[in-house]
């Protein structure tokens, strides 16, 4: 008797935690991909599902499979099929299903749909041994990236993003925050020509990771010496201290680029930061669809970036709960799951 059952982590009720569980295998729908899923890692994204915060409430609708960062096998394919995906196929997924008709859409942003839909969180995602796809957000990857590579684009996929916003090469960059995305935007601003990265983190576990991605210098807080010293600041935490950090840290006429997202609204001085500094600030959500996966592809055909360096923990899909002990502990960096 074929199997009909597999496990999954879903986030049943509206409160903190989630289950991992034996529930039925997907069926794709119109449109759709079914992979079997090969390895998953864990973003920043899923703690706050885990814990229930006030984001998650505002985008999360129980019961649900979370996980949005996956490499799967392509087991079948249902409907109209352009890109040419072939079962068995290693396929990611982007996490932002777009609409394809509204105006961003229309324009080259469909990262930014006004009509969006998000993988593991607005629909099943993938923690989960098999999960449904949209085939127009399936990435078909180069079988030459290792698969644990394949399984983490999305974090470097946003750092490519946030470094294509300026012009790094030659620059002194400064790299607030070095969660898995900021470690991945330190080796993409190395990796696209900047003259010296900097990075600060509160945490030694990852500041020691952001040498091995490639940093020149990493502090716990930014010497003195920087300050009013950076051409550009990737600002990839979202925290309260380090947002301030990052506008005192920038020159004259420099560029912030603004990624992490704060849990707390964030007090400026407008006046000193925006006006007198002449700053240019731009925020980032996402990663271009498709521009930035080709880029992403580019730099892990070429090694150019090994993300391999930054995968410090496995865990199978039973273990979910071990594995997000870890994620929060900050001792880590990125946490793979094997169904």
């Amino acid at each position: 008797m074929a199997k009909d059952t597999m496990l999954a982590v879903l986030k049943e009720k509206k409160a903190p935690g989630v289950l991992v569980k034996n529930i039925p295998i997907p069926v794709p729908q119109e449109g759709e991909l079914l992979i079997k899923v090969k390895l998953a890692s864990i973003c920043g994204t899923d703690i706050n599902i885990y814990d229930w915060t006030p984001w998650a409430k505002s985008h999360i609708i129980p019961p649900i499979v979370i996980g949005h960062e996956v490499v799967g096998e392509v087991v079948k394919i249902n409907g109209d099929n352009p890109e040419n995906i072939q079962v068995g196929d290693l396929v990611s997924s982007e996490t932002h299903i777009f609409c394809g008709k509204c105006y961003q859409c229309k324009i080259g942003n469909k990262h930014i749909c006004e009509n969006m839909q998000l993988f593991g969180i607005g629909r099943n995602g993938g923690f989960a041994e098999y999960a449904t796809i949209p085939i127009r957000t399936s990435w078909k990857n180069d079988k030459t990236i290792p698969l644990e590579a394949m399984s983490s684009q999305e974090p470097l996929g946003n750092a490519v993003h946030v470094v294509h916003k300026t012009d790094v090469k030659g620059k002194t960059v400064l790299v607030t925050g070095l969660g898995p995305t900021g470690l991945c935007v330190v080796a993409a601003a190395k990796a696209y020509g900047a003259k010296k990265v900097i990075a600060i983190n509160r945490g030694g576990y990852r500041r020691k990771l952001g040498k091995k991605m490639g940093a020149d210098e990493v502090y716990d807080s930014l010497p003195e010496k920087y300050l009013n010293k950076m051409d550009v600041v990737l600002e990839m935490s979202g925290n309260d201290t380090a947002i301030h950090t990052a506008f005192e840290a920038v020159r004259i006429a420099g560029t912030v680029i603004i990624f992490g997202i704060p849990k707390k609204d964030i007090i400026l001085n407008f006046g000193k930061y925006f006006i007198d500094k002449e700053l240019i600030v731009k925020g980032v959500f996402g990663r271009k669809i498709w521009d930035t996966w080709h880029q992403v592809s580019e730099l892990l055909k070429s090694e150019k970036v090994d993300l391999t360096k930054m995968i410090t923990h496995r865990f199978p899909l039973s273990e979910f709960e071990k594995a997000m002990e870890v994620m929060r502990s900050g001792q880590c960096g990125k946490i793979l799951l094997i169904p």
